[in-house]
């Protein structure tokens, strides 16, 4: 007997989901770099939430 299993659906558009890689892609440095005293955490979540935005 076998089990059948349902495909998920994706959680994005093929569009949405290529707009969010390349935003991430363009501020992959920031995003990716540690933390200084000149950078914090808190611009950090700034700038992912413009990518998530975008």
């Amino acid at each position: 007997m076998e089990v059948q299993t349902k495909k998920k659906e994706p959680n994005w558009s093929t569009n949405k989901f290529e707009t969010l890689v390349s935003e991430y892609e363009n501020k992959f440095d920031v995003l990716e770099d540690d933390l200084s005293v000149s950078f914090t955490g808190s611009d950090k979540r700034k700038i992912w939430e413009s990518v998530m935005d975008a």
